[in-house]
């Protein structure tokens, strides 16, 4: 067996099983949960984070594309699958061969879904997407009850599902969303009226699940909360959630550079003291973010220490002069918690100015393994550990 690179997420596969069972907690038994794992599972490891999260309470899962449905089925899981969006006609075939549910807001897809589903024998599940004000896909509301009864007449397609895509739901002034879910009314209503009933209503994403309990419908379908972040700091009715991953590295080079020395490419950090200085094997390939540099933090031995000199394609630089007994093979914390420390996803979204949506699906797959970790019951110092890695 080969060694790996010293750099990994580690993903805490309790953290994520406590945050699944919260959530069902907070919608009761009646309610379905949909756990979003599009985009690998926010960074994290769509197969493992899956399967977690059917034992802990999730019913179905939610994707992006037929790839990412494609490998879940690949992996053994066979729950219902939903391509949370809208398919495209590049999309009808595969989605049909891994027994995908498919989210349709045009008719000539439905029709062309339909035409292929006969070819192939089959009957495909259907959810319909309205754009309620994301402007961005899905059938307009005015459009919406043409393309249900539409949808209706093919024997192929079976009509399972219906939702929206919220704008704003993680902000204070919830009038926005409220305004959306209207117009979502509006539709079932109409269809109401015309004895048209669908199985499956669905709005609530992971701050409606939380703040918005009247938006819960028949399904939820939380995504970030999952992976024990929130949407934002708006958000009121809070559970106990645990942040899954730890991203880690070790030190692979110390030396001590003298006065007025400077630190990686452009030499935009200068030594005001004799400083010792570590070197860690990642960068902005695997996922830290350039604009760390010079501003963000570390975790050595349970203390923060400072990101100097620009961060590098592979490596980056920190100051541990003050951290006693540093060795090269430490370990080292760039997000997640060190004995009594912790660096948040949030704090760092907010020094590079973004979303922790986009911090955690930065984490190159490639080049960082996901590291799954579960602590034995009853053994609380024993560690079963499992890697997303090939050949690991």
């Amino acid at each position: 067996m080969f060694n790996l690179r010293p750099t990994w997420l580690e993903i805490d596969v309790d953290a994520i099983a406590n945050n699944v069972r919260l959530l069902k907690s907070r919608i009761g038994a009646k309610t379905e949960l949909m756990a979003v794992v599009k985009a690998n599972a926010y960074g994290h490891g769509a197969v493992e984070v899956s399967r977690v999260a059917l034992k802990n309470g999730a019913t179905r899962l939610a994707v992006a594309t037929w790839e990412e449905g494609a490998e879940l089925r690949e992996a053994g899981i066979n729950v219902p699958v939903l391509i949370l969006g809208v398919s495209t006609q590049d999309d009808l075939e595969a989605l049909i061969y891994y027994d995908l549910t498919a989210g349709l807001g045009e008719i000539e897809v439905a029709e062309k879904l339909s035409q292929i589903a006969r070819n192939y024998g089959k009957k495909v599940k259907v959810h319909i997407n309205v754009d309620t004000g994301m402007s961005r896909m899905g059938v307009q509301v005015e459009k919406a009850f043409h393309l249900v009864t539409k949808i209706t007449s093919f024997p192929d397609l079976i009509l399972e599902g219906i939702f929206t895509h919220f704008t704003s739901s993680g902000e204070i002034n919830k009038t926005s969303t409220y305004e959306q879910f209207g117009r979502f009314k509006q539709v079932l209503e109409k269809l109401k009226k015309q004895k048209i009933n669908i199985p499956l209503t669905h709005v609530a994403d992971s701050a409606t699940l939380l703040d918005c309990p009247s938006l819960h419908l028949d399904m939820v379908r939380p995504g970030i909360a999952i992976y024990g972040s929130y949407p934002s700091e708006n958000v009121k009715n809070r559970l106990p959630l645990q942040q899954i991953s730890t991203l880690k590295t070790k030190i692979i080079s110390l030396r001590k550079i003298p006065p007025g020395a400077r630190v990686s490419y452009g030499g935009t950090f200068e030594a005001k003291r004799s400083t010792l200085v570590a070197t860690l094997p990642i960068g902005y390939a695997d996922g830290l973010p350039r604009v760390l540099s010079n501003r963000g933090q570390v975790l050595v031995k349970g203390k923060r220490v400072p990101i100097i000199g620009r961060i590098c394609m592979d490596h980056c630089m920190i100051d541990v002069t003050d951290i006693p007994e540093v060795q090269v093979g430490d370990e080292a914390v760039l997000w997640g918690k060190q004995e009594n420390e912790f660096i948040s996803l949030n704090e760092v979204a907010k020094k590079i100015g973004t979303i922790v949506y986009e911090v955690v699906t930065m984490v190159d797959k490639k080049r960082v393994p996901r590291l799954f970790i579960q602590k034995k019951a009853g053994e609380k110092s024993c560690f079963k550990i499992r890697s997303s890695f090939p050949g690991y």
